[in-house]
This record gives structure tokens, sequence and C-alpha cells, in this order.
């Protein structure tokens, strides 16, 4: 993560043997309550969850040093509050589609990195993979990872990848010359949580002189910035989520030359829903007494760990899915959130921890329990 916006109480993870929770579970065709307004931890962040909603009721709940059993008591009374929001379950058995927009089939493009953007349809907690790296995403358009392939013939292969395994493929086939382009525009970063400045630099051949420079840093066709290189920003405020491709327009050594980088600004909601989302489907999954669904929800490599535990689980799976807690609050980042759920354990409120995070295929899951 670059960055992230918390309301949380960073306990040690605690891995199973919950009880019954406090709110009552919404069932398995229900959407999934998205953290808890009135519930307070170690501090309240300004940008956390609590900033998201309405304006609540002061907090009863605090935390305490840890006890001995790893776990963190929280001193309060049951009432957590009203829930901030509700995740959408997540769409089966839709295939994705997906396209790409640029570079144009059969482009010729100077040596070095490269982007790929395209746009994509598919339900939510789709992810994006080109030539096997996760894009970035944001509503339905993608960008990959800077591309360096050697000079010459080079197919993009772009990838929608489901949930549930479906997944759409394009191809599209560019030539790579040997020489560096004349002018780059290189962000410091990929992206961000929005609000969010990202800096900028300029790259071109040593010794070269740069001239009638201008810069467009959030795509809108308005330039932000015309004037020399010594007085050009070195930085942007993006205000807004949103995708953005910065464009630097300049002569160099006379030679009219175009460089763009695209950044992903990220929304703090949409991440919160899409983590709480992918919960909702374990839960679900579990109501269902549906094993295969169950270790779906979860990273390849936890598949194989957590199989013998949920197996034995048996009948009971159901009856696990309403010890597993309602979700309080969390840590959110780009491209992972942690989120704290509450249950009772002997009569008192216990946070626990479950990391959900863009596996390799850039669909989310459960990586750590």
């Amino acid at each position: 993560m670059t960055r992230s916006q918390t309301l949380v109480s960073r306990f040690p993870v605690a891995v199973l043997g919950m009880v019954l929770c406090l709110a009552t579970i919404p069932p398995a065709s229900a959407q999934e309550v998205c953290g808890l307004s009135s519930v307070q931890f170690d501090a309240l962040i300004s940008d956390g969850f609590e900033s998201l909603a309405a304006p609540a009721a002061a907090s009863s709940a605090v935390v305490a040093a840890p006890p001995a059993s790893g776990k963190a008591r929280v001193l309060s009374s049951a009432d957590l509050g009203r829930p901030l929001g509700h995740a959408e379950r997540i769409l089966t058995g839709v295939a994705p589609t997906i396209e790409i927009l640029s570079p144009a089939a059969g482009a010729s493009l100077p040596g070095r990195a490269f982007e790929a953007r395209g746009t994509f349809t598919g339900p939510l907690n789709t992810g994006i993979t080109v030539n096997g790296v996760a894009a970035r995403t944001f509503g339905n358009q993608w960008v990959s990872t800077g591309l360096r392939p050697p000079a010459g013939s080079f197919v993009i292969d772009a990838v929608a990848h489901g949930f549930d395994g479906q997944s759409a493929t394009v191809g599209r086939t560019v030539d790579l010359g040997p020489a560096e382009p004349a002018l780059e525009l290189r962000p410091a970063a990929p992206g961000d949580l929005a609000p969010a400045t990202i800096g900028f630099r300029l790259g071109f051949p040593f010794g070269a002189l740069l001239t009638n420079l201008r810069i467009d840093f959030d795509g809108d066709g308005f330039d932000d910035y015309s004037g020399p290189l010594a007085t050009a920003p070195t930085s942007f405020l993006y205000a807004n989520p949103g995708f953005y491709t910065a464009r630097a327009q300049a002569d160099v050594d006379g030679n009219p030359t175009t460089a763009e980088a695209t950044v992903v600004i990220a929304d703090v909601v949409a991440n919160r829903l899409r983590a709480c989302a992918v919960y909702g489907e374990l839960r679900a999954a579990l109501t269902a007494n549906d094993l295969e669904a169950t270790l779906l929800t979860f990273i390849p490599h936890q598949r194989d760990a957590l199989r013998p535990f949920f197996t034995a689980l048996g009948d009971n799976r159901p009856v696990f899915a309403t010890r597993l807690g309602t979700i309080a609050n969390g840590l959110i980042g780009t491209d992972q959130v942690t989120l704290t759920t509450l249950v009772i354990e002997n009569g008192e409120p216990i946070g626990t921890q479950i990391n959900i995070a863009a596996d390799g295929d850039g669909v989310w899951r459960i990586g750590s329990f």
C-alpha cells in the first residue's frame, strides 16, 4: 500500500475459535454490513471509516492493552451503532469482457517503457492482468504497469478475471523501436488514495533543448501548465478518485513530441465495499455449506492450508458462519484492506483482523484470517 486510511485497532491476528457476534448476522442473500459508525478503537483518524458517514454519536468503546490471550479486549457496552453501508453480493456466472484502447494495433512505439490502457466489464471484484501482471483499475478502466519489452514485435495480452474463475482475453501486437523516446512523463507513484499529491518528472535525452512545454495533469484536455521547463510544477494534487492520463507536450530539439502516463487515484468507499463484499462471500458460502465456494474466497496458497479445517467442520459450516463477527472498521489501502470484526467472547466484544488484498490476477481475496 502506498498510503492508507484508517479507523482501526492494531490487534494481533486471531485465527479461529470465535463465538456469536453482537449484531444480527444478515442471511446469505443479504448485503454485507460494512463498518459500524460508533465503534472507536485506538484513535479516530479523520479519513477513516467514520468520516465517510454522517456524524454519529460518540463512541463508548475503547481498547485496553491486549490480554495474555493475544486478542484485544474492548471495554464497552454492546451498542455498536448503525452500519456505515452495505456491500453488494459478488455475482457469479457472469463472463467479463475486455478491450485494449491504447496503444493502437500495429502501432510503432519508441523503445523503453510504455503502458497499455483499456476498458472492461464484469461483476464487482473483476481483476485485470496484462502479460501476467496485475493491472490497476478504476470503474471500467484499466492500465498496465510499465511494459519494458525488447525492440521488435511485441504482443500485449490482457485478461479479465472474474471472482469465480471466468475470464476473457484480448491481444494486440505492436512494434518497439530501438531508440529511447524523446520525452517521458514519469510519475513518482502509480497512484494513491484520494486526495493525493503525485510527483512528476520529465525525461528527455541529455543535452537536448526542451521548449514550448505544456502539461495536462488530469487529462481533461486543458493545460494545467504552459511555460518554460525551469518553472514547471513537480507535483499535482488529485482531489477526487479517478483514472487520470497525464499528458506532456514539448518541442525537443525543435521536434514536437508527446508523452503520457496514467495514475489511478483510488476511492476509499469503493475499496471498503469491495473488501466487505469478499468477506460477505465467505459468510454466504459457509451458510450455504459450500466448501469449494468457501475456499474460493481465499488466495490460492491459503486454500490448501485451510481445506482440512473447513472440511472437518462438515455440516457445522453454517454455524461457523454466524460466528465470524460483524465488521466494525478497518485499515484501507490502494490494493488491500484489513477489516476488523467484532464478536462476543465470554460476554465481552473481541476484535479480529482479516486481510483482504489483490491477488496476482487482480481479484481481491482473503490473505490472512
